[in-house]
């Protein structure tokens, strides 16, 4: 039954073609009983709407559009990367299919915006992209969108799904503490954006309520380079006393600050510990392996497709969507007492 098209479903069922297509594409507008009659004949007969009819029939392209933010630092594109593969399964389950643009540092507002247009897609999903520029002029065109960890100011009122960095970085930092630290530093991002305010945030709030203090010189802003990461150990080196912990900001600046602490004879954990965010796949690979917090990344690109899906459809839905982290511990943070 492999030539079966939607006509011949709907005069199976006995019902309109308009209702089979809102059978297929999961709408309301039909009764229960009608949408279970079809759903059976689907079953029966392993129809697949053809997608040029389908897209025919409701007027879409059954196209989901993916831009994915490009770095040069290859551990920022694994983190993105690892949310695909959930957002492929999601689409398929809905009927949709993926396209992808990458989007590197040299592509301005309007290639970006240019290459959405030429897609023909029903949504787009931007990952870790927050140019408000894009984001104002997809809202202008009325092109349904949805931002994936893009680290954007709540007060933008864009639909987005994001981590909880924040809480995340506060809950790393309690678990130094309950470690036994209690001279711990923070090694982060030089730029003072969403992302530093919610990962030295949490860090300072954890610090408050564990009534710690900080001193400014465990406070080390480092870049995304191998050079910057070795600037910061050397300069760590200089201080009278060291913290002995510190809390990295993201295993992009853990991978480094661990290879040039070593290299400088400093031993993970004994000497510092580190504990960290993200837990890329490389993180379990170091040595020692990378005590962080861990997001769910498969979830991440399942909740942010659901909700393109809800907004494509004119469905209701929350505007934003903030997954929790649990820490994964490994060896480079040291127990020094007994609880």
């Amino acid at each position: 039954m492999s030539n079966l098209t939607i006509r011949d479903i709907a005069r199976m069922a006995g019902v309109s073609t308009t209702a089979v297509s809102f059978v297929l594409n999961n709408r309301s507008g039909v009764s229960e009983a009608t949408r279970q009659k079809v759903q059976e004949i689907i079953r029966r007969t392993g129809f697949t709407p053809n997608v040029h009819t389908r897209r025919l029939n409701l007027g879409k392209s059954f196209t989901i559009h993916v831009v994915l933010r490009q770095y040069g630092d290859s551990l920022f594109n694994q983190f993105a990367l690892e949310t695909l593969n959930s957002i492929f399964t999601v689409s398929k389950s809905l009927g949709y299919s993926v396209t992808l643009t990458f989007a590197d540092s040299s592509m301005d507002c309007t290639q970006i915006i240019d290459s959405v247009r030429n897609k023909d897609c029903d949504g787009i999903i931007l990952n870790q992209i927050s140019d408000p520029s894009i984001l104002s002029q997809l809202q202008q065109e009325n092109i349904p969108f949805v931002c994936v960890d893009a680290h954007i100011p709540a007060d933008m009122n864009v639909p987005m799904v994001g981590l909880d960095y924040y809480d995340a970085a506060y809950q790393a930092t309690r678990y130094l503490y309950e470690q036994g630290h209690t001279r711990i530093g923070f090694i982060g991002p030089t730029a003072p954006d969403v992302y530093y305010h919610n990962t030295f945030g949490g860090y300072a709030a954890a610090l408050k309520d564990a009534n710690l203090t900080c001193d400014p010189a465990w406070l080390a802003e480092v870049a995304y380079t191998e050079e910057s990461a070795q600037a910061c150990i050397d300069r760590l080196l200089q201080l009278p006393e060291l913290p002995t912990a510190f809390l990295c900001a993201g295993d992009v600046f853990s991978v480094n600050i661990i290879h040039y602490a070593k290299e400088r004879g400093l031993r993970i954990p004994e000497d510092i510990s580190i504990m960290s965010l993200d837990d890329l796949l490389v993180s379990r690979y170091l040595d020692p392996p990378l005590s962080t917090m861990t997001f769910n990344k498969e979830l991440l690109g399942e909740n942010s497709t659901r909700l393109l899906y809800q907004i494509i459809q004119g469905e209701s839905y929350e505007p934003v969507n903030l997954i929790k982290t649990t820490p994964v511990e490994r060896g480079t943070v040291k127990r020094i007492k007994e609880s």
